[in-house]
């Protein structure tokens, strides 16, 4: 008899933490057989000529034995599309899939803890790369039709096993990554504050990360890309609020910030205080991970707190935008109140990048501002589509104020 899985359990794990037990998400794998595509115009033979947008696959499967695949597009125009989170985020979801899906992931079994292989070269110089660059790869077996989906990684197309891979150009290099790459004294985690600082964005340095290009000498190992991706996000986050943590609080209007993508949609709600982050997500009846019935999650950071006590790629993508935002824009430490709610509409999960740059885009908006806390939630109230009374007597954040009472009074 099959085993049963609570919703409960999928909301918390979406397909990553195999909470269930279970070696692969069966949810994931049904999106998958649905969704196939069919194979993308690259394959001559064995041989695969193309561009890499740069994008590279480590994955975590024997870690630490594990698939190395740079991604390829059939040319160097749809690999500039293929892997632009900034850009996708004004794409519809069907668009992002589509794109993806026209990539082919060339797959090498290398030793995460052997960076002296030959194979890594190309790889490696195609991660430093600022621009899609033509490559060549010779395939051991031809690539099966197949669309993985993710709730940190953004969809992978299908793969092919290869025997080698060839860049068929030099890399354009910004000076920052060069000076990061050649530095094998400084830890990562210095490296990685360095380069946001020098304006070398998170995409890239997640690429530098996982492919083992950062950190002193005879520390730098393979990183599966799932995990650099929230180590980054974790890594710069922190030195952030360490810098926020130094700003006055914000005392003035409370504001509220919207944005949405393909049925995600989000609130970040910023009140006077200090620095406190606690992140909600609200699946709602019939989106990916729920079934009749809505579900709330929640996670939450204090002062003296170094991230959340759960861990959760979402969720560190969401913090980053807001620390850059109380750091380098609102220059305060100030309390927030993120919520995501996800509908039916979001019907496979594309990756933690559409958090982050949809946080980022709410907090580019224009926000509306109340002179109370009770404004502001009674606006939320009639724009969120589960039960906000719930999440008040849950929310820390909101618990923590002064005034509590009347505030859930006010939704009666």
């Amino acid at each position: 008899m099959p085993k049963r899985i609570s919703r409960a359990l999928c909301v918390r794990c979406k397909g990553v933490k195999r909470l269930c037990g279970l070696e692969r998400c069966p949810i994931l794998e049904r999106l998958r057989a649905q969704r196939t595509l069919p194979l993308p115009r690259l394959v001559d033979s064995r041989t695969l000529e193309g561009g890499t947008p740069p994008s590279v696959l480590v994955g975590e499967w024997a870690y630490p034995h594990v698939r190395v695949a740079p991604m390829m597009a059939h040319d160097l125009e749809t690999a500039s599309r293929a892997d632009a989170p900034r850009e996708w985020i004004r794409w519809g979801l069907d668009d992002v899939i589509r794109v993806r899906a026209g990539l082919l992931a060339a797959s090498l079994r290398v030793n995460a803890r052997r960076l002296d292989e030959r194979a890594l070269e190309p790889i490696q110089l195609a991660a430093m790369s600022s621009q899609p660059l033509p490559m060549e790869a010779r395939l051991l077996k031809p690539p099966r039709p197949r669309l993985d989906f993710d709730g940190v990684l953004a969809p992978v197309g299908p793969v092919a096993e290869a025997e080698r891979v060839e860049l068929e150009a030099e890399p354009r290099v910004p000076t920052p990554v060069e000076r990061a790459v050649s530095d094998t004294d400084a830890p990562a985690s210095e490296l990685l504050v360095e380069l946001y600082d020098s304006g070398v964005d998170v995409y890239h340095s997640t690429r530098l990360l996982s492919l083992a290009l950062l950190g002193a000498e005879g520390r730098r190992r393979l990183v599966p890309t799932r995990w650099a991706i929230t180590a980054v996000d974790s890594t710069v986050g922190l030195e952030l609020k360490r810098r926020v943590l130094r700003l006055p609080e914000y005392s003035g209007r409370v504001r509220l910030h919207r944005s949405s993508f393909s049925d995600n949609r989000y609130w970040v709600l910023i009140l006077p205080g200090p620095y406190r982050l606690e992140v909600v997500e609200a699946w709602l009846p019939g989106s990916i991970w729920t079934g009749d019935r809505a579900r709330v999650v929640t996670n939450y950071e204090g002062t003296l707190d170094r991230g959340f006590p759960v861990m959760d790629g979402g969720h560190y993508a969401m913090r980053l935008p807001i620390l850059e935002h109380l750091a380098l824009k609102l220059r305060r430490q100030a309390s927030v109140l993120a919520i995501r709610e996800i509908g039916p509409g979001y019907f496979a999960p594309v990756g933690s990048w559409q958090i982050r740059e949809s946080i980022r885009a709410a907090l580019r908006s224009r926000p509306e501002e109340f002179d109370e806390p009770e404004g502001a939630l009674s606006r939320l109230a009639s724009e969120v589509r589960f039960d906000l009374r719930g999440l008040l007597v849950k929310s820390r954040v909101l618990r923590e104020l002064r005034g509590q009472t009347r505030l859930t009074d006010l939704l009666e």
